[in-house]
């Protein structure tokens, strides 16, 4: 029998580790993307550079390597999941498809949420709505000719991606306004649930169901045990500056009523103004030898010594939208005699 992996997307912040595990256990990995970080792939691993929206690249890559398993790190709509189902249909001994919690919609119906509690009847993004349509689209395939893994991973950060409390892209500017002293933005009074894990670790738990009897026709939330607050996760990064933070908590309301566009389409709707945490106990009733290894101490010290390194950090920081709503807050306080 072989052991042959594709993976599609990568090598990105959960699928390096996925990636390496794979490796370690003896997998022929394949990557198909076109991602400029190929170079950083092992030698070990087998490149196909090519975009899946251009549907002959894909099947290229399929029929020339022939995988036992694939694994979908990077189908995000409908119209991508279809493809997958017609292309790998039949061909393959599983199929991993790698979704999102946000497909349970907020706020959660208990805490932590398991995997069998009901969804809410909406979700609160696009990219929460286009998962569930991409989980259904995979569930409605004979079982027996797409052999389905889903796997939902929480929030799961690494040197390349670093959520803010407002934006998926402002995790760099939190670092250097941690680094410089600068105030932080925090919405509420910091005592929110966040559901915060390693990249590494996430990756390593998706890594762990390729090949599992037990995984085939299951779904498992991916993330380390633990939960932490907003606070927690803000201190995590001052702690590995070596800095004290300078948070500035402002009421949700106020940070969404604020004149901005983004005030409507920032984080805080889609997930940061609501409490997160998810069990992985069915995971780890499936999965008992897997071991987290890293802690999210060491994991941000990692993810900023690489950043130090790398430079980002250094870079000219412009004003976001963050220091717009902290100005008018401030404003507010001092109108109320408040400094």
């Amino acid at each position: 029998m072989t052991n042959r992996a594709l993976i599609l997307g990568g090598p990105g912040t959960l699928s390096a580790s996925a990636i390496q595990l794979l490796l370690e256990e003896n997998y022929e990995v394949a990557v198909f993307s076109h991602s400029r970080l190929l170079h950083e792939l092992s030698t070990s691993v087998r490149v196909y550079a090519g975009d899946r929206h251009h549907s002959n690249d894909l099947q290229s890559a399929f029929e020339d390597f022939k995988p036992d398993v694939l694994l979908d790190f990077i189908c995000f709509t409908p119209q991508e999941a279809e493809q997958i189902k017609q292309l790998a249909s039949g061909k393959v001994r599983q199929f991993v498809f790698v979704s999102t919690v946000d497909v349970y919609g907020y706020p959660l119906r208990r805490l932590p949420l398991p995997e069998t509690a009901p969804w809410r009847p909406e979700t609160q993004s696009q990219y929460a709505a286009d998962k569930r349509q991409c989980e259904a689209i995979f569930k409605s395939a004979d079982p027996k000719q797409l052999p389905l893994t889903i796997v939902r991973p929480a929030y799961s950060f690494g040197p390349r991606f670093i959520l803010s409390f407002t934006s998926r892209t402002y995790g760099i500017h939190m670092l250097r306004r941690l680094r410089d002293g600068r105030p932080v933005l925090v919405p509420g009074d910091g005592t929110t649930l966040m559901h915060v894990s390693s990249a590494k670790d996430t990756g390593r738990m998706i890594a762990m169901v390729v090949d599992a009897q037990q995984s085939i026709g299951n779904e498992y939330t991916c993330g380390h045990p633990e939960f932490t607050t907003h606070s927690g996760y803000l201190d995590l990064f001052a702690s590995s500056l070596g800095v004290e933070p300078r948070p500035v908590h402002i009421p949700t309301e106020v940070i969404a009523s604020h004149p901005e566009p983004e005030a409507r389409t920032c984080l805080l709707h889609a997930l940061t103004r609501f409490n997160v945490a998810f069990s992985v106990e069915r995971f780890r009733r499936d999965f008992p030898e897997f071991k987290w290894e890293v802690t999210l101490e060491d994991w941000a010290k990692h993810v900023v010594d690489w950043n130090l390194k790398q430079g980002t950090l250094d870079a000219p920081d412009e004003e976001i939208f963050d220091d717009r709503v902290i100005e008018v807050w401030q404003k507010r306080l001092r109108s109320f005699g408040v400094s």
